[in-house]
């Protein structure tokens, strides 16, 4: 006798029907959602943006997308004006995108070059082949910020100067940790030089710096910076070069009201004979205090080639063993 199986297979089916239709729904309403804030994201950029404030933003071309998995803007073209100051920055396309589960994170790309006007009257070019940052917000100022860049190079002219630097690769971190503004910095294959000057003023070298800012994470809410004054902990200054050369420093730091440095750093120079070579070529008319430098440095390494001591750093002046050795002018 035949199995009857109608009656076990109709439920299953129902079952069957009711979820697709849920799930329908579901994507109906979650598609109906994210147009709507899209809509409302679209809405409210495109009221701050026209110069509604102090700052003029301009970003022709505004389209939100994204769907399903993320919401986010694009423009054509980016252009920032101060009418207060006369700066204008422009740039290319900008893309920005946050997960719609995560949407206090956000991805921003820019298109390169950006040009930068001065109302002094000079100017900064910046050319990149990529140029991607990330930051996120809590619930009323930003938290963290990172940019990341490959083959970067910024040229910057005034009436009577022209310096141009570049890198292979840069990177810029930021973040707040309690009262306390955290930032990174890295670069590699950076050099900088000027126009007309074959010499460069920095040659080619990697370098990376970690510090903290004893009070500025204000600075991330869009606080402006006041007055110079500021003090905190250099983690690490490190400098290295391909054929060896290798320094690093760390120690606190503190920078007075004219923008004087002072400071007490443990230094460490690998490569002594590398060192005098390179400052040698670097500044010539000052061989004499290089080469009292170098012996100075090589009878404290015993002899050696590498060596850590205590730079200490008054106002500016640096001294070893009491010695003045540089005069780092006032930033």
């Amino acid at each position: 006798m035949a199995l009857d199986t109608t009656a076990g297979a109709r439920p299953a089916s129902r079952k069957i029907r009711r979820l697709g239709i849920a799930v329908v729904i579901v994507v109906a309403l979650y598609s109906a959602g994210w147009f709507f804030v899209a809509s409302k994201i679209e809405t409210y950029l495109k009221g701050f943006l026209g110069g509604s404030g102090p700052v003029d933003i301009q970003c022709p071309g505004l389209a939100t997308e994204g769907f399903p998995f993320l919401i986010g803007f694009t423009c054509q073209k980016t252009e920032i004006g101060n009418p207060a100051d006369g700066n204008v920055v422009t740039a290319g396309a900008l893309r920005a995108a946050a997960r719609i589960y995560s949407p206090g994170s956000a991805v921003v790309e820019l298109d390169g070059p950006a040009n930068v006007s001065l109302a002094d009257g000079s100017a900064l070019l910046a050319e990149w082949t990529s140029m991607r940052s990330s930051f996120t917000v809590g619930l009323s100022s930003l938290k963290t910020f990172s940019a990341a860049g490959e083959n970067v190079a910024l040229n910057y002219r005034t009436a009577d100067d022209a310096l141009r630097a570049k890198a292979s690769h840069g990177e810029v971190h930021l973040r707040g940790n309690g009262n306390d503004l955290e930032a990174a910095v890295l670069a590699r294959n950076f050099e900088l030089g000027q126009d007309g000057v074959s010499q460069p003023i920095v040659p080619l070298l990697s370098t990376s710096a970690q510090l903290t800012v004893d009070g500025k994470a204000e600075l991330l809410e869009g606080k402006p910076l006041i007055g110079k004054a500021m003090k905190g902990q250099l983690t690490s200054f490190r400098i290295e070069m391909a054929d060896g050369l290798y320094g690093e420093l760390s120690g606190p730091y503190e920078i007075d009201d004219e923008g004087y440095i002072s400071g007490e750093f443990k230094t460490r120079f690998e490569k002594l004979d590398l060192w005098q070579q390179h400052l040698l070529k670097l500044f010539p008319e000052g061989e004499n205090t290089i080469s009292g430098l170098a012996a100075l440095l090589k009878g404290l390494a015993k002899g050696g080639q590498d060596v850590t001591v205590n730079l200490v750093v008054k106002k500016g002046t640096i001294t070893l063993s009491m010695v003045p050795l540089w005069r780092i002018p006032p930033i």
